[in-house]
């Protein structure tokens, strides 16, 4: 049976690979490389980075706001624990779908469309670097203040992954 903990660290692994690529891509687009040919070289990967986002990291995002959220709103006994966090999953969740709009049109990107493609890139990797670093924090208190049945739940509830491994 996974822990609260290592179920978190399993999850935010797969999530930190994500933002580390987005980070990278990000760095080819900038004005030495701004240029059609290398977006069009780039775009398997863009692909791939969209694909991986939309399978773990708004399913990983929706299994928080659902367990750990009310959880931690209960445990704090300070509604509003969590409210910036949610905020963040919703800016989260337009990033995701902005990127997915750009991959969809089908016409050549210019470098105008470049340029915006990088700031949205540079945008989600700020905001889940910030946003995973912060969610790390929680998980010593939930683990500091619920019971072992209560943490194993919690950890049940959290491993959507458990789901994609069958």
């Amino acid at each position: 049976m996974q822990t609260l903990s290592g179920i978190s660290h399993e999850h935010h692994d797969l999530l930190w690979r994500a933002v580390d690529r987005l980070s990278d891509l990000a760095e080819c687009l900038d004005c030495d490389c701004l240029d059609r040919a290398e977006l069009v070289a780039r775009l398997p990967q863009l692909h791939e980075i969209q694909a991986d986002l939309t399978a773990h990291l708004l399913p990983h995002m929706e299994a928080v706001e659902t367990a750990v959220y009310p959880t931690l709103e209960r445990l704090t006994a300070d509604h509003g624990t969590t409210v910036m966090m949610a905020e963040e999953h919703a800016h989260i969740r337009r990033l995701v779908g902005s990127l997915g709009a750009f991959l969809d049109d089908a016409a050549v990107p210019d470098r105008s469309s470049i340029l915006l493609l990088r700031r949205m890139l540079l945008r989600l990797h700020a905001l889940l670097t910030t946003h995973l670093t912060e969610e790390e924090l929680y998980i010593p208190i939930l683990q500091d203040r619920l019971t072992p049945g209560q943490e194993a739940a919690l950890a049940r509830a959290l491993d959507h992954l458990a789901a994609e491994r069958l």
